[in-house]
């Protein structure tokens, strides 16, 4: 038999650390307190196998195929994981990955227990590998190249698959991703990171829906109602950054006050622009000014829309500010 050949079987306290494992196979096999340790592992497939209490610690994971695999109470810390496919793994137990790098893998549909010590800073240059079209591709397409196996489907049968069609839904995944983290990380009090997350997760929302608008199988009604919810997406990213960045928010803010001025100077022929921005600003916190009096309908409507305006934008500054306190 093949050295490289495990499938199947039943491996416990095994030593592969330090070792170079170039093409081999631990798929179905049933994996228990075996060492990894500074193993480098390429082109290898633990497709379907059950690893327990497994240690990769500070090992080099590249082109390894993990889909469907069930990984419970191991280590990842100080690993270099690149190029793996994880589709609907699941980590079960205590995971720990710390200071592990995880760059351009699929994550697609990967169960993270509460006890999965993954955290934002393990995902590298904060990208998924779906928002690389290059990387994706590659990823993709040339798969068997680099891989020990052909990409099949959980019954182990070629199903009908297409590489166009799955970067169309790239946007789609990265989008279920995020959010699968941001319930991840909130849940477990990482608030900063689950609102990295969050706010990952809406951009990949709104690239989503507008690849969904030149999609013929989408139906009509459907990228109608996306036009409405990309504008909105977009404006609330632009504005306010998804309620997560103060930094637009006081820009917002400040180019409000600064535009009613301009409307203030532009429709009261007596008033200057200093004393319109005093009005500006007044209006942005409901209070009356006594500067304009006895103005047209129009100048009145300004003042009511302005003072509506500055109420809303308060409240959401006052919820982005307690957001940033929470997260300190």
């Amino acid at each position: 038999m093949d050295e490289k050949i495990f499938k199947g079987q039943r491996l416990e306290n095994k030593d592969f650390s330090g070792k170079i494992l170039d093409g081999y196979d631990f798929s179905e096999t049933e994996l228990v307190s075996c060492n990894f340790d500074k193993a480098d592992i390429r082109s290898s497939s633990f497709k379907k196998a059950t690893v327990s209490g497994c240690r990769f610690r500070g090992a080099k994971l590249s082109w390894t195929d993990f889909r469907y695999a069930t990984i419970e109470n191991g280590t990842f810390e100080d690993a270099a994981i690149e190029n793996c496919d994880f589709y609907r793994t699941f980590f079960d137990g205590i995971i720990l990955f710390n200071h592990s790098q995880v760059r351009n893998c699929s994550l697609n549909k990967t169960y993270f227990g509460d006890s999965a010590f993954i955290k934002r800073e393990n995902i590298v240059d904060g990208r998924l590998i779906q928002q690389d079209l290059k990387a994706w591709r590659i990823f993709l397409v040339e798969w068997h190249n680099h891989c020990l196996c052909e990409r099949t489907n959980d019954s182990n049968t070629q199903s009908a698959w297409s590489p166009d069609e799955a970067l169309s839904h790239r946007w789609g995944e990265a989008e279920e991703i995020y959010k699968n983290f941001n319930a991840l990380w909130t849940g477990r009090g990482f608030i900063s990171d689950g609102n990295w997350a969050y706010v990952k997760g809406r951009k990949m929302e709104c690239r989503r829906m507008i690849a969904e608008l030149f999609d013929d199988s989408v139906p009509f009604k459907r990228k109608m109602k996306n036009v409405w919810h990309i504008f909105t997406n977009s404006m609330s990213d632009l504005l306010f950054g998804y309620g997560e960045s103060m930094t637009k928010m006081v820009v917002t803010y400040v180019v409000t006050v600064f535009l009613f001025a301009w409307l203030f100077c532009s429709n009261v022929s007596l008033l200057e622009y200093g004393e319109a921005l005093a009005v500006s600003l007044k209006n942005m916190a409901g209070m009356d000014s006594e500067v304009i009096c006895n103005v047209s309908p129009f100048v009145d409507m300004l003042n009511v829309v302005q003072t509506t305006i500055g109420i809303i934008l308060t409240g959401i500054f006052g919820f982005i500010l307690g957001n940033k306190i929470r997260n300190q």
